[in-house]
């Protein structure tokens, strides 16, 4: 019997030809559309929550794990790379969270998005590790106007939140006086594959997310800034400069912007923050950053601080210099092998030689965490360390704050240890997880917003003075069935020893809080 062979039909006229080109851009056109959303996904957003635990199982490993906001349409578009037939319950349930919130993804879209909740807790500060005070709050929040239009390269995006502990922060400045609201996460951006450039108002965090991060956090109110993205997958530059709330001489914050004629000598402050990062695997990515502060009477964009490529730590210092400024270098590695995934940062500030005894210090700021991750649980330990001065400097105006909140850390002098594990029961009861967790916390009596030294005056390198000593143990609950509404607690004990820096003075408490939050989202497509 002879071969048969197939041979495919020859196309011979201009017709044929051209109906295969429109087939071919419109396979092309729809495996582009998950891309094509240029939206923000807000650093504070529980979206994140299920991205690391996916990416702790080797999922979704293209977008980058301590590089946050990510943009809506790289997520989608990771997500669609993700082969489902091997997902667990669990992580079939997150990848189903994180779709539903996300929303359809529209080429052309014009959304709506609004959210409302509370945080219940018997403390001033969110913060269960360091409370403050014993009343029981009631911290509200609600987004009533969250607005978007994208297009296939442009974005705009309008998102005004109210919320209680904009006006009850206890660290940081009331930061929303009409109505407790404040324009919170809106700007406007450009994006293609290799360049990116975006300019408005959001928070940034280099880390992963729910970590700390030793250069720029989520931790500090989002900021007025011009961000830069050039590269691709392998080799990133990332650059941003931000206009930052002004100092007066006596160096203190107030919330103004600029120079006034009730507020001579107010000092306008600018940061300007650079990542260079390296990905020679999926799973392998090491980071180098810097950021720099300066200010002056007369402070303002400056180009050479605008520069995406331009090495601070070269230029800092040289001719041309700005009035005062506080420069700050950092080095990132985050690498996973099966199923663990390790995080480190470390930040210098300063190596200074102490007046009057000889002896070096170094001002420095370091993160490392650990985890496991099998099929129901996470094991995590993690380990923080801030040195005394880290943050500060000589002049008032350079301390690494925003409305007096760190754009790092909240606080310094201090070390910090925690292991946990959480479990997730999905296949029981979907969206429940129970995650029990301690933490060692050493604090020292040093503070970012403290003045700085006189002289540089001797001070223990970290845990200066009484240390104040805390263990919490506690307990953590959150049950999310769908996207749109989400219940969590937190309760534990607290046993304070050098209580306020006090020899001997001790104490044990509970602190706890309950988050509720629901949500609502509504997208439309735009035909031209």
């Amino acid at each position: 019997m002879a071969a048969q062979v197939f041979e495919f039909p020859r196309l011979t006229t201009a017709f044929q030809w051209r109906h295969v080109c429109l087939a071919a851009c419109s396979i092309l056109a729809c495996l582009g559309t998950h891309a094509q959303d240029n939206r923000l996904l807000p650093a504070q957003d529980w979206s994140y929550d299920y991205i690391v635990r996916l990416q702790r199982r080797g999922h979704l490993l293209d977008l980058n794990p301590t590089a946050i906001p990510y943009r809506v349409g790289d997520i989608r578009e990771s997500l669609a790379r993700v082969n489902r037939d091997v997902l667990t319950a669990s992580e079939s349930h997150w990848m189903e969270l994180l779709e539903h919130a996300l929303g359809p993804g529209y080429r052309r879209a014009a959304g709506y998005a609004a959210d409302a909740g509370t945080r219940i807790t018997n403390s001033d500060r969110l913060d269960t590790l360091r409370p403050l005070g014993d009343t029981l709050r009631f911290y509200w929040h609600a987004t009533p106007l969250s607005a978007y239009l994208n297009m296939p390269r442009w974005v705009l995006d309008l998102t005004v939140r109210h919320d209680r502990y904009y006006n009850d922060d206890p660290d940081g400045l009331d930061t929303a006086l009409r109505l407790m609201a404040r324009s919170d996460h809106t700007y406007g951006g450009y994006h293609s594959e290799l360049f990116d450039i975006y300019a408005g108002r959001w928070s940034n965090h280099w880390g992963t997310p729910g970590e700390a991060a030793t250069l720029l956090s989520d931790n500090a109110r989002s900021q007025d800034q011009i961000a830069v993205r050039l590269g691709g997958r392998r080799f990133t530059v990332r650059a941003l400069l931000s206009e930052l709330d002004g100092s007066t001489d006596a160096g203190a914050f107030t919330g103004r912007v600029g120079d006034d004629s009730v507020r001579t000598g107010n000092r306008r402050r600018f940061l300007a923050a650079h990542r260079w990062d390296y990905r020679p695997s999926p799973r392998l990515l090491i980071s180098f950053m810097e950021s720099v502060l300066y200010s002056g009477t007369n402070a303002g964009l400056s180009l050479k601080y605008m520069n995406p490529v331009h090495p601070f730590v070269f230029v800092v210092d040289n001719t041309p210099k700005n009035s005062e400024n506080n420069g700050f270098l950092a080095g990132l590695l985050w690498a996973q092998a099966g199923k663990v995934t390790a995080h480190g940062q470390l930040m210098v500030d300063d190596i200074r030689l102490q007046r009057g005894t000889g002896n070096e210090t170094v001002t420095l700021a370091a993160h490392a965490s650990l985890t496991y991750a099998a099929a129901m649980v996470d094991i995590q330990t993690s380990f923080t360390a801030v040195t005394a001065r880290a943050y500060n400097a000589p002049q008032p105006e350079g301390k690494y704050i925003y409305l007096r909140r760190g754009l790092a850390t909240q606080f310094s002098d201090y070390m910090v240890a925690a292991i946990s594990a959480e479990f997730y029961f999905d296949s029981f009861a979907r969206g429940l997880r129970i995650a029990p967790r301690v933490e060692v916390l050493h604090q020292g009596q040093r503070d970012i917003r403290q003045k700085f030294p006189a002289n540089y005056a001797v001070l223990d390198n970290i845990l200066d003075g009484t240390v104040e000593r805390t263990v919490r143990t506690s307990i953590r609950l959150a049950y999310q069935p769908v996207s749109w509404w989400w219940i969590q607690a937190d309760g534990g004990s607290n046993a304070v020893r050098n209580a306020n820096h006090i020899p001997s003075s001790a104490y044990t408490r509970f602190v706890g809080t309950l988050q509720t939050g629901l949500r609502l989202r509504l997208d439309y497509a735009i035909r031209l």
